[in-house]
């Protein structure tokens, strides 16, 4: 069972590299070793990361799965407080008018910081809501200007307004439909009676 892990993470960390070679984006090697593999793109990513800090720290395990230069893709993970520098940067920024994307690109050297960079950031919003809002009260404190990273921007709000009215005019037309087709057929049913009344007539004669 062992020696099939590590090829699974051979294979893993070999098309990852070759990713990287090519600028494709690790998410979609993800995806496409779960489809592969009929694993959930999560566990795919999870037995990545796994293989690449297990590889640090063990030699013998870096040159079964990809060889000494694996240890290159040593992970660093950013602890609370820098997580929590990130997002007062980036909110501090947009509070003065400036876009996420602008300000990770200020703070960043390369792409692929500033990638690691707007990843945190994304997953702090996603997973810790209360540190976030906490943060966003520090910079409203800071700069006197509030940024509440939650909050629809206006564009989001029009879309739903749009989505809304769309709905209404569809349930409408529906709504309008399903009565001329009751007329249609009340129509259609008192014609097939007089059809009927004036064949008999005639069948009389």
């Amino acid at each position: 069972m062992g020696y099939i892990k590590e090829r699974q993470a051979k294979k893993l960390i070999e098309e990852a590299e070759k990713a990287k070679k090519e600028g494709e984006s690790l998410s979609s090697v993800f995806s496409r070793v779960a489809a592969d593999t009929g694993r959930a793109k999560g566990s795919v990513r999870n037995m990545y990361y796994r293989s690449l800090k297990r590889a640090v720290k063990d030699d013998g395990y870096a040159e079964r799965v990809g060889g000494k230069d694996v240890k290159v893709g040593k992970i660093i993970e950013f602890d609370k407080a820098e997580a929590r520098l990130i997002v007062k940067k980036i909110l501090t920024g947009v509070s003065y008018g400036k876009s996420v994307r602008s300000v990770v690109s200020e703070m960043s050297d390369d792409p692929k910081t500033a990638l690691r960079y707007m990843n945190k950031y994304r997953n702090m919003l996603k997973r810790d809501r209360k540190e976030v809002e906490s943060v966003a009260e520090e910079v409203k404190r800071a700069t006197g200007k509030r940024c509440d990273p939650y909050a629809k921007r206006r564009s989001d709000v029009a879309i739903e307004r749009l989505k809304a009215e769309i709905n209404s005019l569809y349930d409408r037309i529906c709504e309008r439909t399903k009565r001329e087709n009751n007329e249609l057929k009340s129509v259609i049913k008192r014609l097939s009676e007089e059809n009927a009344a004036l064949k008999a007539r005639v069948t009389e004669k």
